[in-house]
């Protein structure tokens, strides 16, 4: 810790922390335009200014690092003069006639000055090309933030920067196209950042009368969200959560700005009963008590049920829950069927474990990463960002592997591109490099693997010559990733692997290839390295750890005459059905055998999912009793006898 003194006041603060920091520490009031907590000091505004016992001038505090004894001011007559001139010189840089200039009014009240002393008509532009946000260059102070915020302090994008000087400076985008015609994702993070208003949403922003602090509903990256709610009971705005570990106050477009569904006209509001081939309006009360009605008779393996992966927790608990204890039921699956079963296969049976090994915290720290069927700036961007923070802040290196080139490929030492299919072989040969060049963690594979000799065996006769034949990636190049992955220049390895790689008729020898590398290398347990399976659904992970599978309890404990009799004790000494249940996809075949005649699918659109959506459709309507509960009437819902609307 480092002892520094504010205005007097001593604190001890972390070291190599800067002299803002302590000063915000402290709660000391300071001015700070440029500086957002969540990225590196620029001292672009020159409003923090502070004066330093034996250091000459008054530093910005946000590029001076605190020292031991430090004496620090942030008061004084010639330093509340010069600090004051600073924001008349800044204010007078945008237009003093705009209603809200949100953070830049509030501190130059704070601090006394005028409204401005200088005025550039120059800088009018506004680029509103982009759907959900404007740029409005007479409300732009140039501090710099939403450029840092887009390039190196937050996303490693680059969509934006400051161009030009003087009074033609302005926020633009590379040879100043629109920013629509630009790489912006329209993440937002600008808009986060942005202390003036100068970027805004299009839409006017009701007064907000509370905040709700939450998680994305989309993908499996698990970003904070703060919801800001108006009087009504309405989301009027999305925030992103600077406190949430998964994503450092960052969020994509689906994040920050798509939440309207949850007002959407078309919502479900009313449970819906199908009366003679129609489906009107129904109570709670009719609605449940024909369900309740129904179900009977259809305990046992004429009932299945879907579960959500975009529902909690408790939701999915609760459900399987039902399934096994009152309609005495296995028949029990969700979405993660359709994407990452491969993945929770190879790693239950390698493991014990079908959960990610490693954090986000473990991309940044790794000195290398490995990324394969993915393309996470795509689907997972959040993730993709801190991916291009450890390669661009921390030097780490990038394996691309895909037959495609994705956007991550800009940011990859070494881009493998196998022929579709022959990603086992890849992998293996990557194997083979690492056994016969003793890149091999012996310690790691002796004392924590078991089958290893007859692994070796079968990698042996993959060289880098016969893996280049079969994947058409040169052999070098093979070597070269072999080498990077197992010998990282700093830290640990990551493998970090999606859908391309586990939606396939190899999927689980994929994963179970991934995993092999792991274990040779022992690239696992430990910092900067780990197994990384991004997940598609918000939720994938906690409905399967819930227990909404066929085959397993919560906790992926295995059916069998243990478990039962644990779970039939733990609810209530109730008997429970000890055979696995069936899969999504073997739920089909048996409604068409007359088995199945009852569902209830809670979050799911299987006349969407399913391959065949038309033999689907024929299917589901076999059902003696179809349950959807869902936030719309999807495909799905239009054919069920009862429709119940979900939270969302």
């Amino acid at each position: 810790m480092t002892q520094i003194f504010i205005n007097g006041k001593e604190i001890n603060v972390p070291d190599n922390t800067s002299v803002l920091d302590a000063i915000n520490i402290s709660g000391t009031p300071i001015a700070q335009l440029c500086k957002d907590a969540d990225m590196k000091a620029i001292g672009a505004c020159r409003t923090c200014l502070v004066e330093i016992d034996g250091i000459r001038g008054y530093p910005a505090s946000c590029s001076t690092p605190a020292s031991e004894g430090m004496k620090v001011s942030t008061k004084g007559d010639q330093l509340d003069f010069i600090r004051k001139g600073v924001l008349e010189l800044t204010a007078g840089m945008v237009d003093s006639n705009k209603e809200d200039l949100r953070e830049l009014s509030r501190t130059i009240e704070a601090n006394g000055a005028d409204s401005g002393t200088w005025n550039s008509r120059i800088r009018e532009k506004i680029d509103d090309s982009n759907p959900v946000f404007n740029i409005e260059m007479e409300s732009c102070i140039l501090c710099g933030r939403c450029a840092q915020a887009c390039q190196s302090g937050h996303q490693f994008i680059g969509a934006i920067d400051v161009l030009g000087s003087s009074k033609q400076a302005r926020i633009g985008t590379f040879m100043d196209r629109p920013l629509l015609e630009s790489i912006c994702t329209t993440c937002g993070q600008c808009l986060s950042v942005c202390p003036t208003g100068a970027i805004s949403t299009k839409t006017k922003v009701s007064e907000v009368s509370k905040t709700i602090t939450t998680t994305c509903p989309y993908c499996g990256v698990g970003c904070g969200i703060k919801a800001q709610v108006s009087s009504d009971d309405t989301i009027v705005e999305m925030l992103d959560d600077p406190e949430n570990d998964s994503s450092l106050g960052m969020l994509c477009v689906k994040g920050r700005f798509g939440y309207t569904f949850v007002h959407h006209e078309d919502r479900l509001t009313e449970p819906l009963i199908r009366r003679n081939g129609k489906l009107e309006p129904a109570t709670w009360d009719q609605a449940l008590d024909l369900i309740t009605e129904k179900l009977t008779g259809y305990e046992g393996d004429s009932f299945a049920t879907l579960c959500s992966a975009k529902a909690t927790n408790e939701d999915g608990y609760i459900q399987q829950k039902f399934s096994r204890l009152v309609m005495q039921s296995n028949h029990i699956d969700h979405c993660t069927r359709l994407c990452h079963s491969p993945s929770v296969e190879a790693m239950l049976t390698s493991l014990g474990s079908g959960a990610t090994s490693n954090s986000y915290v473990d991309y940044e720290e790794a000195g290398c990463l490995v990324i394969i069927g993915s393309d996470a700036n795509s689907n997972h961007p959040v993730a993709a960002s801190r991916m291009r923070r450890a390669v661009v802040e921390r030097g780490a290196k990038l394996i691309v592997i895909n037959p495609r080139r994705i956007d991550m490929c800009d940011y990859a030492d070494i881009w493998l591109r196998p022929r579709p299919g022959t990603d086992v072989a890849l992998l293996n040969g990557m194997a083979n490099v690492i056994l016969k060049q003793d890149l091999s963690n012996d310690t790691f594979i002796k004392n924590r693997t078991e089958g290893y000799e007859d692994w070796a065996d079968i990698v042996s006769k993959y060289t880098p010559e016969y893996v280049e034949s079969i994947t058409g990636v040169a052999a070098q190049d093979i070597v070269a990733a072999a080498h990077m992955y197992a010998v990282p220049p700093f830290s640990g390895s990551c493998l970090i692997w999606g859908m391309g790689i586990t939606q396939h008729t190899m999927g689980t020898a994929n994963a179970h290839g991934l995993l092999n590398l792991a274990f040779s290398t022992g690239q696992l347990g430990k910092p900067g390295s780990g197994i990384s399976p991004l997940r598609g659904q918000n939720n994938v992970q906690g409905c399967g750890d819930a227990g909404c599978l066929p085959n397993a309890f919560p906790g992926y404990q295995t059916i069998n005459a243990d478990s039962v009799e644990k779970f039939s004790n733990a609810w209530g000494g109730h008997q429970l059905p000890d055979r696995s249940g069936l899969v999504v996809t073997d739920m089909v075949r048996e409604i068409d055998n007359g088995r199945i005649k009852a569902m209830y699918i809670t979050g799911e659109n299987p006349l969407l999912s399913e391959p065949d959506l038309n033999h689907a459709e024929e299917s589901f309507k076999k059902l003696e009793l179809l349950v959807v509960q869902d936030i719309f009437l999807h495909e799905t819902a239009q054919i069920a006898d009862v429709v119940l609307p979900a939270c969302s």
